[in-house]
């Protein structure tokens, strides 16, 4: 499933209750815009924040799909889940939302 207006909500909620999903997403609005993604899966956990500093993150990460997508990473991560990523092609990235078994 491509990451979209349209699949948002899905992804979303399937995030919420803690399922696990696996999605791509445009690489342009990924964290690999300008470098290479994973040719395996492989975490990449945002960096430690204080409470302020996510709140930052979430005020500041716009209303565009890239924003969407930064507050559903650090939503997930916040939750205890994990996110790997994959190269899928030039143009896209896998991402691969897990839990913890007793999550």
């Amino acid at each position: 499933m491509l990451f979209d207006q349209e699949s948002y909500k899905i992804i979303r909620d399937a995030c919420k209750s803690k399922s696990e999903i696996e999605f791509e997403v445009p690489r342009a609005i990924t964290a690999f815009s300008s470098s290479s993604a994973p040719s395996d899966w492989t975490a990449y956990p945002p960096c430690i924040l204080p409470p302020e500093g996510y709140a930052q993150v979430f005020l500041h990460a716009g209303s565009d799909a890239q924003g969407a997508l930064t507050r559903l990473e650090l939503v997930v991560h916040l939750d205890s889940g994990r996110i790997l990523y994959k190269a899928k092609g030039n143009d896209l990235v896998a991402l691969k939302v897990t839990w913890p078994s007793d999550a």
